[in-house]
């Protein structure tokens, strides 16, 4: 299959041509002031939080972890901007509690 000039666009497009190469790094995880201790905290605390109630661990995961705005979340699991916030809210308040235990 040809995939230099003169081969046609579909391979070239299939191929990722014309977008943003993205390096994976660990730069960011260095910078992170929180030693070993704080983050095992916050895992145990998002497991604690799991096992209390799934859908605010899921919201707390989009939201954080994957970046996804109110909106996202709430098309995701199929509810309302305002019940995100309220997940977010709550599940904020259990995880510094669980924290500070």
């Amino acid at each position: 299959m040809a995939t230099g000039p003169g081969a046609p666009a579909g391979v070239a497009e299939k191929r990722g041509a014309g977008r943003r190469h993205l390096t994976l790094t660990t730069q960011l995880a260095e910078q992170l002031p929180a030693g070993e201790d704080e983050i095992l905290r916050v895992h145990d605390a998002l497991d604690t939080l799991e096992q209390v109630d799934a859908r605010l661990a899921q919201v707390v995961q989009m939201r954080y972890f994957g970046g996804y705005s109110e909106q996202e979340i709430a098309e995701t699991l199929d509810v309302t901007d305002r019940t995100v916030q309220r997940l977010w809210l709550k599940a904020k308040l259990m995880l510094q509690a669980a924290m500070a235990a």
